[in-house]
């Protein structure tokens, strides 16, 4: 009797050892289909995003699209999964997205897993690269920095010089003012200009 009781604990044990290890084992299937699955899913869909971009197609309401697809297509097992886009720009091949995986464990009970990517297409990197805006005072550099092609200006604390009244910042060599929040397409050079 003493044997049975010990075999039968033993038995027990060795079964909730093995349900433990095919929990954890589950979690690390589950996490790592995931992150697959994302990755290939993104990788397709900015590819195809790229191919149709050059041909002058594509917006960002497509592109979302053709990732949830991609990403059904990709995800095989039985789960709940939700799509969260946080950022999708089509226009400078921006896509960020999180995914949420519920699912039920060996033990039934309910599992989650999530999986964040964000992926900026270099192509449109090279495209629009930085631009450096630079403010000169009299000839002397008096604030610089950079912007992603498309970025708007923003001007810096309208300078000082004794006896003149500051006007506005011009284009170097040029007469008028430009606009705040114009956006740069290439390194601009503004000189201030006084009254």
């Amino acid at each position: 009797m003493k044997h049975t009781v010990y075999g039968i604990s033993l038995a027990a044990i060795a079964l909730l050892v093995v349900a433990i290890a095919l929990g954890i084992s589950g979690k690390n299937v589950r996490a790592n289909e995931m992150e697959t699955s994302l990755n290939a899913a993104i990788e397709q869909s900015m590819e195809q995003l790229r191919i149709g971009k050059g041909s002058g197609e594509g917006n960002s309401q497509d592109m979302v699209a053709d990732f949830n697809q991609l990403l059904l297509l990709q995800m095989e097992s039985d789960s709940d999964v939700q799509v969260e886009v946080l950022t999708a720009d089509a226009e400078r091949g921006i896509l960020d997205v999180r995914v949420r995986e519920r699912y039920q464990n060996i033990l039934g009970q309910g599992r989650e897993a999530v999986c964040r990517k964000s992926v900026i297409l270099e192509g449109y990197v090279e495209k629009n690269g930085y631009h450096t805006v630079t403010f000169l005072v009299d000839g002397q550099m008096y604030s610089q920095y950079s912007l992603y092609g498309g970025g708007k200006v923003v001007f810096p604390k309208a300078p000082e010089k004794s006896g003149k009244t500051f006007q506005h910042w011009a284009k170097q060599g040029q007469a008028g003012g430009i606009p705040e929040g114009m956006e740069i397409r290439e390194d601009l050079t503004v000189e201030a200009v006084f009254q």
